[in-house]
């Protein structure tokens, strides 16, 4: 292994959403022994004198830009400007992104119709550019680059081996700066009517948060209904407890990739685009229900559906999520092999 293997990392990790975490936690699982140096991102990381943590990015070494919905961002582009530039453009990887739909109008998008044209030059000197999923291809297809769909990085994580207990459905909300219908209670008052109705059908609920500041919509969807509500230590444990339920309903993407990797069948609320480009990855559009469209009696019947179907639910998911697996393992060992390293 080369002895200063180093790479400039983009993301969003270690900000209380363990969706971002999850995709660290992957990435580094694929690059044994390398140093990891985070590309500074937010205004008090950026002191003068410059900052440790730029002193460190500005060493000769790869910029990895990690999964999540980067491409297509004004923020993420400047920052990724900046990692090109501290990193001396040795090797650049971006691998299993999201692309921005500029579609999409939520409030802090971050996203404007001309925003994506200008990430354009910035890839088309990478050395790879994959993505999350159909829908970030054809955005990238519109502007003259040409990607593969390879899923979220989180996806290569290891699976979760735990028996799976009958009745159990997992439930989780959040909507991160925005949703469609820009109305995050409303959502959480029509998954209630579902949990109170499947609750009386004899279904028992656990509540799975991927970002603490969530659990006011877990506990408004469950008024009146006794569950346990859990806060994950890291996405593997959250990936074990999606795996012990028959059955989840989920908002936050990363917790429909967790659900996946488990297997598990799962009512995915599309609160952005970003839902539906990560079910197209996995064969699973019939998942989904929009934020602006939710009804109680839809979640109830779409569960109802799923746990009825779900052996040949469970056997599809796996399927695909491992086809996506062997084309992430594919990017990472040419990543690997530009940084001289070993496979784990």
């Amino acid at each position: 292994m080369s002895q200063d293997a180093t790479v400039a990392y983009l993301g969003f990790h270690e900000k209380d959403n363990l969706g971002d975490d999850a995709i660290y936690d992957a990435v580094k699982s694929q690059l044994p022994g390398v140093v990891f140096n985070d590309v500074p991102r937010l205004a008090h990381e950026f002191v003068f004198p410059p900052s440790a943590a730029l002193e460190r990015a500005r060493r000769p070494s790869t910029l990895v830009m990690g999964g999540g919905t980067l491409v297509g961002v004004r923020y993420f582009r400047l920052l990724a400007r900046l990692g090109l530039a501290v990193t001396k453009n040795i090797g650049k990887y971006a691998i299993g992104v999201g692309v921005q739909d500029p579609g999409y109008g939520g409030r802090g998008s971050g996203s404007g119709r001309s925003e994506l044209t200008k990430w354009k030059p910035i890839l088309a000197g990478f050395d790879s550019v994959s993505v999350r999923g159909p829908r970030s291809v054809e955005l990238l297809a519109d502007i003259g680059l040409t990607a593969q769909v390879t899923g979220d990085p989180a996806l290569i994580l290891p699976r979760p081996e735990v028996p799976v207990t009958d009745g159990l459905i997992g439930l989780n909300l959040g909507y991160g700066d925005d949703l469609w219908g820009h109305d995050p209670a409303g959502v959480a008052e029509q998954v209630g009517i579902a949990v109170r109705e499947l609750a009386g059908r004899g279904h028992r609920f656990v509540g799975i948060l991927m970002n603490p500041s969530d659990r006011k919509w877990v506990e408004m969807a469950f008024a009146g209904v006794q569950a346990d509500i859990l806060v994950p230590a890291d996405a593997v444990t959250a990936a074990r407890e999606f795996g012990r339920c028959s059955a989840a309903i989920v908002c936050r993407l990363h917790a429909g990739i967790l659900a996946a990797l488990a297997d598990t069948p799962v009512v995915s609320l599309e609160y952005q685009p970003k839902c539906r480009d990560f079910a197209l990855s996995i064969d699973d559009e019939g998942s989904l229900i929009r934020t602006d469209r939710v009804t109680g009696a839809a979640v109830v019947d779409r569960v109802l559906n799923s746990l009825a179907d779900a052996t040949a639910i469970r056997a599809t998911k796996r399927a695909a999520v491992d086809r996506l697996r062997t084309q992430l393992d594919a990017e990472y060992s040419a990543l690997r092999r530009q940084l001289g390293v070993a496979a784990g």
